[in-house]
């Protein structure tokens, strides 16, 4: 006699992953050499612009944006354009995960 088996629903603990993007000019580009400052400054303001307004669009409501210690001027630029949204909030990432080069952006959800 066969047994009847019950389906079984399963609950997934997945946990989906906060997207990090590195802003370190070397991960941006192959070659950076004969770039100015203001050239590699630029690039890495607009790439962090591109990756916030697409996790905007696409309601991922956390990102981490990886900008070192250094002198503090990527991190001044990110505090600036990270400023200019009303829905984000965002502060100083995990220290025993980035130590003090990272920052965590939220991004609030409107329900519509």
């Amino acid at each position: 006699m066969k047994r009847k088996q019950n389906p079984v629903a399963f609950k997934t603990s997945a946990v989906i992953p906060v997207p990090e993007f590195d802003l370190h000019i070397e991960k941006l580009v192959p070659n950076f050499k004969g770039m100015s400052n203001y050239d590699i400054l630029t690039l890495q303001t607009e790439t962090a612009k591109r990756h916030l307004d697409f996790s905007i669009r696409n309601r991922i409501p956390k990102i981490v944006f990886i900008h070192g210690v250094g002198e503090g001027v990527l991190k001044a630029e990110l505090d600036f354009l990270l400023g200019r949204y009303d829905q984000i909030f965002f502060q100083e990432a995990n220290y025993q995960k980035y130590g003090q080069g990272a920052t965590e952006v939220f991004i609030k959800q409107n329900t519509k």
